[in-house]
This record gives structure tokens, sequence and C-alpha cells, in this order.
């Protein structure tokens, strides 16, 4: 079976046009329909929200709660006044000829004293 430049012609340009049929087709789902096309500024056109219910709207104050650290209003997570932080034992005095020979096994130069 040979190929004409006619029939090359035709193929191509039926395969164009199967295209932009398929490109125009595409714009057209169903979530596309029925949106606003013109806009007005200022003014929200879209779908009323709906209103929470009361065990919405707890459920959604103590998660809240819990992703902010805190049960009260008090604008984020606030150190405890209790917490038990210690020095560490021996950190006093610091061993610079244990340092020196530690930095010399790793291959590092010596650190200043």
């Amino acid at each position: 079976m040979a190929f004409t430049t006619k029939s090359l012609r035709s193929g191509v340009a039926l395969a164009g046009l199967m295209l932009a049929a398929g490109l125009v087709l595409a714009g057209c789902r169903a979530e596309e329909q029925g949106r606003p096309l013109m806009y007005k500024p200022g003014t929200y056109l879209g779908k009323p929200d709906t209103q929470l219910s009361e065990a919405q709207k707890r459920n959604l104050s103590l998660r809240a709660q819990r992703q902010s650290g805190s049960v009260g209003l008090s604008g984020g997570a606030m150190p405890s006044r209790t917490a038990d932080v210690s020095r560490p034992r021996g950190s006093d005095t610091l061993n610079w000829d244990a340092l020196n020979n530690r930095l010399r096994q790793q291959g590092t130069s010596e650190p200043q004293k």
C-alpha cells in the first residue's frame, strides 16, 4: 500500500482535528460547570458556607489547643519555671589534655586555650 501526498495530508489533518476536539472536550469536565465566570470585586459569588455544629466547633477548639501546646489562651507555649535543669557532672573544669588528645586522634587541629 503506497501513501500519497493527499492521503498523508488528510491523515495529518484528521489527527489535528481529533487533537483539537480532545482539548476542547477536556475543558468541559463536570467540576468546571456551574462556576462563576463573571466576577464582582469585593463580592463572594460562590456557594454559601454551611454552619458548623457545636460538636464540630468543640472538636476544632480542642484540636487547636493540642497543637498550640497550651490549654489556656496564653498566646503560645510558655517555658516551665519548675524544670529541673542541672549542670553536667564535672563541667566546672575542662580537661584540655584529654580534649587535645582526642583531637589529635581524629586528625584535626588543636583548640586554642
